[in-house]
């Protein structure tokens, strides 16, 4: 028996190839309203289940679990295969109208399509990401420009900048121990803000500045702060020397969620190709060459032995 490989079709019945209609209109595409209250299905997953799941220990071990592995989506979509071709695999052996010959080839494809797709997508995977990587890079370098423009509307790092200057301008008025001890602060306030600039071996290369180049701006505040005279001098001279820094950081964190929003969608295209496409056409006839090998042989050793 051989398990023919699955070719998807339009099977819309309704369609009447003599009937011609003129769509030259621009297409309209309109999803759901979202200013109409949920019902029905929808309204009892998004207020009792979803809800209720996550609260319950089981759901939050997972997600703690999860949260701690640098490939987490990866990780979903390999049990999200194996959860479904598990399921075929019970199906196919417990369903009665299937004939029970047809059984062990149908669940020897099953697995020969989760395995190999499996190994395939991940390898091939880790294959591209280098690529991948050195695109998201280039691309991320040629626009640096419009990531600042994004992250100047960061209010948060413009906050900490913020929260940072005033306090210079505080420990400024203080004299002796009071203005050493306050400077060593704010250059630690300083490296515990930047430390999302110093260079990463797996991060973005744009924006990245060395801890050699961080200790020298770290310094020169540290310098600053202790030798200005008034409180508002001190606050233009460091603010003069930290704000690049700060609308950097700024723009690399938009930066990082493009480049995180690209390794997710290269796993999800390789996977789903893989999966669903790759994988089926080339075990198939692994599979039935396989099945009639054991299968067929047991047939026509039965029918031997029955002579």
């Amino acid at each position: 028996m051989k398990i023919n490989s699955i070719n998807i079709q339009n099977t819309n019945t309704a369609y009447k190839p003599k009937t011609q209609k003129n769509f030259s209109a621009a297409p309209s595409f309109k999803g759901a309203d979202p200013t109409k209250e949920l019902s029905g299905a929808s309204k009892l997953l998004a207020e009792k289940f979803y809800p209720w799941l996550s609260k319950t220990k089981g759901f939050q071990a997972v997600t703690t679990q999860l949260s701690k592995l640098d490939n987490s989506f990866k990780a979903l979509l390999v049990a999200e295969s194996c959860l479904l071709s598990g399921f075929y695999m019970i199906n196919t052996a417990t369903n009665p109208k299937i004939k029970k010959e047809q059984k062990p080839q149908m669940i020897i494809n099953d697995t020969l399509t989760l395995g190999i797709s499996t190994a395939g997508a991940l390898l091939f995977e880790d294959g591209i990401s280098d690529c991948i990587k050195k695109g998201t890079e280039k691309y991320v370098s040629n626009r640096q420009d419009f990531y600042r423009g994004l992250g100047a509307k960061n209010s948060g790092i413009k906050q900490n900048m913020n929260s940072l200057l005033e306090k210079v301008g505080e420990v400024a008025k203080e004299k002796g121990e009071n203005l050493v001890k306050g400077a060593e602060e704010i250059t630690a306030q300083l490296g515990e803000h930047l430390k999302g600039l110093v260079g990463k071996n797996d991060g973005l290369k744009t924006f990245q500045i060395t801890k050699d180049k961080l200790s020298e701006v770290q310094n020169a505040v540290k310098d600053t702060i202790t030798t200005a005279a008034g409180s508002k001098e001190a606050q233009e001279q460091v603010g003069e020397k930290v704000k690049g820094l700060y609308s950097d950081l700024a723009a690399r964190v938009e930066a990082d969620k493009f480049a995180k929003g690209m390794s997710k969608v290269k796993t999800l295209i390789v996977f789903g190709i893989i999966y669903r496409y790759i994988g089926p056409v080339v075990v198939t006839p692994i599979a039935n060459k396989l099945s009639s090998k054991f299968f067929n042989n047991k047939k026509d050793d039965n029918k031997i032995n029955k002579k």
